[in-house]
């Protein structure tokens, strides 16, 4: 397991909004009705990577912030981000166990230091799921 500061990556994990062409979200809760939401627009794949690579450390000034305060359910929530391109899946983001960040088989424990960005992507997810 690979634990996670906030100094910056040498090699991004994350793949590039150029070779993706559609995202399918699922989101997961014990208590409500599973939710999911797709899309193929350039511009909301390519920001949706800059929150997650700004969960990994990796923000610039063009990263969206969705600083809305979760509640403690929907920090518990499991997220399931689908990257695909030509109909394949190219890779798997899985957020899970309050901060618990799975790319491919790769799992990352997301610090406390970086909680703030791990809870905006969350919320840009959930934003587009309701």
């Amino acid at each position: 397991m690979v634990i996670l500061t906030s100094c910056k990556q040498t090699n991004d994990p994350i793949i590039t909004a150029d070779k993706v062409d559609k995202v399918v979200i699922l989101v997961k809760s014990e208590n409500e009705k599973d939710r999911s939401w797709e899309a193929e627009d350039q511009n909301f794949l390519k920001a949706l990577i800059e929150n997650i690579n700004a969960t990994l450390g990796e923000k610039d000034e063009n990263t969206q912030n969705f600083d809305i305060e979760l509640t403690p359910d929907q920090k518990k929530y499991d997220y399931k981000i689908d990257f695909y391109n030509n109909g394949e899946v190219v890779q798997e983001v899985e957020i899970s166990q309050v901060n618990k960040l799975k790319i491919d088989k790769e799992e990352y424990t997301i610090k406390e230091d970086r909680e703030k960005e791990l809870n905006s992507l969350k919320n840009h997810v959930l934003s587009v799921v309701r």
